[in-house]
């Protein structure tokens, strides 16, 4: 089986798949921060891996025939910085105490990254628009979540470099776009979090056992799923649209996680730097990702 090429740009539906993941990584977000102390950080993503990895296994037999990696060193690198990124936003939420907001904030700094890396790593240097295009997304950000104070320093420190690590993850993304098949990406990553996590679950289970209750078992489990489900979605929008652009169609994550925070876990959102926030989010988005007029 050759390599898959990437495919054409197709900002509409790459952006219709980059909503999608938001939305699922939102969710599990949520999921997260709800689960009740005696549930580790690892452990959560160790859980989260397993049955990811499982998911993304049957769906390889069924859709390319099984498991083929190209480009073992940038998977592995995509994983770890994945690894990194999502690991240090997992502990920020649940160790560290850091609102959802305060961290999705942190977090979607990574389009501000993109400018930095894309450049030098992809070759897609960005244009004007796409600066502009971060510059009033990242105020849009600010004006919708305006991070309080109260919440450890070390969390807030993970969560800030989380941003930068989420950004060379998905640069990662955007190069195997040539060189994987998306669900190759994701499965290599399940794996790899799995093995990295298992140390963690089996230090528990000598000291004293697993402290997961029912809530935390349906909590765990969708969690798994949403975030499966979210980085299959944006893999793929990786493939078919620009690095810089998909990072600004992911701000769109930082309104899901409002919503959701304030609906189920019930952080105060006050409702005018929601909304002014949200336009503004919502017009980089489509700054970033409109399609150009033909010449």
């Amino acid at each position: 089986m050759s390599a898959p090429k990437r495919p054409p740009e197709d900002l509409a539906l790459a952006r219709k798949l980059a909503l999608g993941a938001s939305l699922a990584f939102s969710g599990m977000y949520v999921c997260v921060k709800l689960l009740s102390p005696g549930v580790g950080s690892m452990e959560a993503l160790f859980a989260r891996s397993v049955v990811g990895l499982c998911v993304c296994l049957v769906l390889l037999r069924r859709v390319s025939g099984g498991v083929r990696w190209d480009s073992w060193k940038l998977n592995l690198a995509r994983a770890t910085f994945g690894f990194l990124s999502i690991g240090g936003q997992f502990v920020a939420l649940h160790e560290g105490g850091c609102s959802l907001s305060t961290v999705a904030f942190l977090r979607h700094a990574a389009p501000v990254w993109m400018l930095v890396f894309a450049g030098p790593y992809l070759g897609e240097w960005p244009d004007k628009r796409a600066k502009v295009a971060v510059a009033v997304g990242a105020v849009g950000t600010l004006l919708a979540l305006r991070p309080q104070g109260g919440e450890s320093v070390w969390g807030i420190a993970v969560a800030v470099s989380s941003g930068g690590t989420a950004a060379l993850a998905l640069l990662s993304v955007r190069k195997l776009a040539a060189t994987d098949h998306p669900l190759t990406v994701v499965t290599f990553f399940m794996a790899f979090v799995a093995f990295a996590t298992a140390p963690f679950v089996v230090h528990e289970l000598a000291t004293g056992g697993l402290q997961w209750t029912e809530r935390d078992l349906v909590l765990l489990g969708l969690t798994a799923l949403l975030g499966t489900a979210g980085q299959i979605l944006n893999t793929n929008a990786y493939r078919r649209g620009g690095a810089v652009a998909m990072a600004v169609t992911g701000l769109s994550e930082v309104l899901f996680t409002l919503l959701l925070a304030w609906t189920i876990a019930g952080d105060a959102v006050p409702p005018w730097t929601t909304f002014a926030g949200g336009g503004a989010i919502l017009a980089a988005a489509w700054i970033a990702t409109r399609p150009r007029r033909a010449a």
